[in-house]
């Protein structure tokens, strides 16, 4: 009886251990709604998508992230409050509670303009993948995991 009793107690320690272990290692859910670049940032590196040694690239004063639609005239321009790629994640981010131009003329007419944004009236273009709360995502060509971050990231505010 000692003996089954002993068992018991360690059999529910070990899945104690386990679930705590695995509640732990696991990446923290973000709200795109509410969190912070970083936050959006850190979940996207925990998940794997983005390297932890990728050097990020400012696409705000980067020429060729925008589709130019003025021969030459508007090659970079400030279409988000943050913009960065992550070895070809490309992460948006407009500030809600402190709207700037960008959020005014880019950010509220995503969804108007079929996920792309859209600068100065169409005088540059970048088109997304997905946009969801604050934030709005789109790959270089070779990035390999377009399918799952696009997914993992629509989801978000559902849970």
């Amino acid at each position: 009886m000692k003996k089954a009793a002993k068992r018991t107690l360690c059999t529910f320690l070990a899945i104690l251990l386990t679930l705590g272990l695995a509640a732990c290692g696991g990446s923290k859910t973000v709200d795109p709604k509410t969190c912070t670049y970083d936050e959006m940032v850190d979940y996207l590196t925990a998940k794997g998508y983005i390297s932890k040694d990728a050097a990020p690239v400012d696409m705000l004063t980067t020429e060729g992230y925008l589709t130019d639609n003025t021969g030459g005239e508007i090659p970079f321009a400030p279409f988000a409050d943050k913009a960065m790629d992550y070895g070809g994640l490309w992460l948006m981010w407009w500030d809600s509670e402190m709207p700037s131009e960008a959020y005014t003329n880019c950010f509220q007419n995503l969804a108007m303009n079929g996920g792309a944004v859209v600068y100065m009236g169409g005088a540059a273009v970048l088109e997304t993948a997905a946009y969801n709360g604050s934030f709005a995502i789109a790959f270089a060509e070779n990035y390999a995991q377009k399918d799952a971050v696009t997914a993992d990231f629509q989801a978000l505010s559902q849970k």
